[in-house]
């Protein structure tokens, strides 16, 4: 697959000149995103509600913290 610098080269090479900030964000967001075995994008994991919340709960109190 090559370095990140390598791959990031590509996919600017790949964009059209006029592209913007957020076509070079998108297209390093699809590189990043999680794939299968085939290459093919895996779906989303979705996590459960109440695992959110208390994510949240704990980096809210960690941030009081600081």
């Amino acid at each position: 697959m090559g370095d990140v610098k390598d791959q990031v080269r590509a996919l600017l090479d790949r964009l059209p000149d006029d592209c913007t900030f957020a076509d070079v964000q998108r297209g390093i967001a699809v590189m990043m995103w999680p794939k299968r075995e085939d290459g093919s994008l895996a779906p989303p994991q979705r996590l459960d509600p109440e695992d959110v919340k208390r994510r949240l709960r704990e980096w809210m109190q960690s941030e009081r913290d600081k």
